[in-house]
């Protein structure tokens, strides 16, 4: 469940594959939805002689089924159980969860196949299709096929490319290709934690790299899979690097971090009744 609750956290609303991208080029937002392959467009509310600086915003939306090409493969049963299990990830509901699994156990039949038609789509997908690629990545993690451990390999060391949002305040391109590259981390420690030693080695390899954030997730799933060995090897890594800090970052469960609570205002855990509004100056008359 703890999982669960993470991958819905992390990518919410996703069994739809929906997405809002913003071209910045030429001022249009493109909203993307997994539907019947309809398409719309809607402009701005403004009258034809209304004069403009610039082009004015538009939303056009385009609507498939789902964002796959599946041009390497023939299998359409596999090619549909993929897409079901990608549309179920995010899925929300009492039941979501279990359906989603049932989705990952028709795959594992297929482990190989999928494998090798999971990763020609995820190299086949436009780079800016973030949500999309993640996804396949997370399939591939879910898996927890051994197989997929040169795939997820590839993915973690493949280069990030430069910053494409320079002037945005809430989206980073750079952010959205390490959150991919840190789910691979993610698989390769189920593999590691299933035995496979291939993925134990590449978790090693990839705790020296030039990116924190994969350093960190390659430390600690080393560091909660690997055996002594591995452990005191990674130790030693980090010791001559002068990284040993990594060692202390502990992976801890959401619901058992504590909580702020209260109404409008946070109130300290000791207190039980709300903190009072802040006196801005205004005084009872």
């Amino acid at each position: 469940m703890a999982r669960a609750a993470n991958r819905k956290a992390f990518r919410s609303e996703h069994s739809k594959a929906s997405m809002l991208l913003l071209d910045a080029r030429v001022g249009k937002y493109h909203a993307k939805r997994g539907s019947q392959g309809k398409e719309a467009a809607m402009t701005t509310a403004k009258s034809s002689d209304t004069p403009v600086l610039r082009t004015p915003d538009t939303l056009e939306i385009k609507v498939a089924e789902h964002p796959f090409l599946f041009r390497g493969s023939r299998n359409k049963e596999v090619n549909s159980l993929i897409v079901e299990a990608v549309n179920r990830m995010g899925g929300v509901g009492d039941d979501a969860e279990e359906k989603y699994r049932r989705a990952l156990e028709a795959l594992k039949s297929h482990a190989g196949e999928v494998i090798d038609i999971v990763a020609a789509e995820y190299e086949s997908l436009p780079e800016e299709r973030y949500l999309d690629r993640w996804s396949l990545v997370q399939l591939l993690s879910e898996l927890r096929d051994p197989k997929a451990v040169k795939v997820l390999n590839g993915i973690i060391a493949s280069k990030i490319p430069p910053e494409k949002f320079k002037e945005s305040h809430d989206f980073s391109s750079v952010t959205e290709e390490v959150i991919i590259r840190t789910t691979a981390v993610d698989g390769l420690a189920k593999l590691s934690a299933n035995g496979v030693e291939e993925a134990r080695r590449a978790l090693l390899r990839h705790s020296g790299s030039r990116v924190f954030s994969i350093r960190r997730a390659s430390v600690q799933g080393l560091m909660e899979t690997g055996t002594d060995e591995d452990k005191k090897e990674l130790r030693t890594k980090l010791k001559a690097k002068g990284e040993e800090r990594l060692l202390k970052i502990r992976r801890v469960d959401v619901r058992q971090v504590p909580q702020a609570t209260g109404g409008r205002f946070v109130v300290p855990p000791d207190l039980k009744a709300e903190v009072p509004p802040h006196n801005l100056g205004r005084e009872e008359r």
